[in-house]
Formats: structure tokens, sequence, C-alpha cells
């Protein structure tokens, strides 16, 4: 008896950034992905955070919608102010999407 084939749902990969459009962490260091945005937020310090995300803005959440095209996630991290929720939440996402 033949095997029956399943239909898998082919998912693409997470979207890079063109060079021009990479996002540049105030000490310099650019990011091209959502990828390098989780591995930049595992370690970085309160001041970058707080100067890319505060009260009054926060330049991921624009990055992700803007340049990325990530609406959803970027109204999901438009909240959020610390490094840790927002690296979970990323990392869920690219998870959720893209494996």
């Amino acid at each position: 008896m033949p095997k029956s084939k399943k239909k898998t749902e082919k998912k693409h990969a997470p979207l890079n950034a063109k060079p021009e459009h990479y996002f540049i962490l105030i000490t310099g260091v650019p990011l091209k992905n959502l990828k390098e945005l989780s591995n930049a937020l595992e370690n970085m310090n309160e001041w970058v955070f707080s100067h890319h995300v505060n009260d009054t803005r926060n330049d991921f959440s624009i990055w992700v919608k803007d340049i990325l095209g990530e609406t959803e996630l970027s109204e999901e991290i438009r909240p959020m102010r610390n490094t840790r929720e927002l690296e979970a939440k990323i990392l869920k996402h690219l998870v959720n999407k893209y494996l």
C-alpha cells in the first residue's frame, strides 16, 4: 500500500533588511533581521535599550513594521519596556512563523 503524502506548509525564511535599511544601534552595531535583533537584546546594556525604547518611542517596533513588514509583531512589542520581554516575544514569533 503506498504511503500517503502529507501536505506541509512551506515556510519562508525571515526577511533580511537591505543594507541601507539595517537598524543601527546607538553603539554602531548594524542589525539586518529579527534574529539579529533578538541576539542583540540578549546582552544589550540598559542605556542602549533605553535610547531606542522609552516612554516616547520604540525604534525597534517602528523598524519591525516599516522595514521588515511585520505589522502584528510591531504592535505586540510597541508597549514592551524591557529587553527580556522583547527578546522572548521576538523569539516566539520566529519559532511560530518560520520553524
